[in-house]
């Protein structure tokens, strides 16, 4: 349980962009503390437009793995290999996003 409290003094600048920063990454000022600290990874949160576009590429990978399952019986002019190819590319793509 956290019950300790820490206090320091900044500028208001500093403590404008503090504050923005944490409001950026979706958590407090204090997890941002901690976070940089303790050296945890930070990342921002996502805007409403990059999850409709995680969300959108999420479906082309799904698509593009069912499309490449219709020809694991044979390779028909390498278009197996290329929606292989372009699912892997999406989702190392959407692992930028978690």
């Amino acid at each position: 349980m956290k019950k300790d409290i820490i206090k320091f003094r900044v500028s208001k600048l500093e403590n404008l962009i503090i504050k923005k920063k944490a409001l950026d990454s979706g958590i407090t000022v204090s997890e941002l503390m901690r976070g940089l600290v303790f050296n945890y990874k930070l990342s921002s949160k996502l805007t409403s437009e990059e999850v409709e576009c995680y969300q959108l590429l999420s479906k082309f990978s799904d698509n593009f793995r069912r499309i490449s399952n219709l020809f694991k019986l044979g390779d028909v002019d390498g278009f197996k290999r290329e929606t292989l190819e372009a699912s892997k590319e999406i989702r190392a793509h959407l692992a930028k996003f978690k």
